[in-house]
């Protein structure tokens, strides 16, 4: 990432494109309500938890690297959450 700040906007545009998607699809859905809300939940997790960790790097690793490693991590969570999505979707 070029910054911070762009990293911040990109996990929150993520973060608002999946509840966004999740909304409108719990319409359509005969999924449980609870399931539902288990979905916005991890979702405003993800967002808050890798908005704290971009904001601070961990002492003693490279910022390049620590970096390459939450944004692993972040494209992995958020798959996940929209195959949860896809998965109560389809219900």
């Amino acid at each position: 990432m070029a910054s911070r700040k762009n990293f911040k906007k990109v996990i929150t545009y993520i973060a608002d494109q999946l509840a966004t998607q999740a909304f409108f699809a719990s319409y359509e859905s005969k999924a449980d309500a609870a399931e539902w809300i288990d979905v916005f939940n991890k979702i405003f997790a993800l967002n808050k938890e890798y908005i704290s960790r971009a904001s601070h790097v961990e002492p003693g690793l490279p910022a390049r690297k620590y970096f390459d490693t939450v944004c692993i991590s972040f494209n992995e969570e958020a798959k996940e959450i929209l195959d949860k999505i896809n998965t109560l979707s389809a219900k």
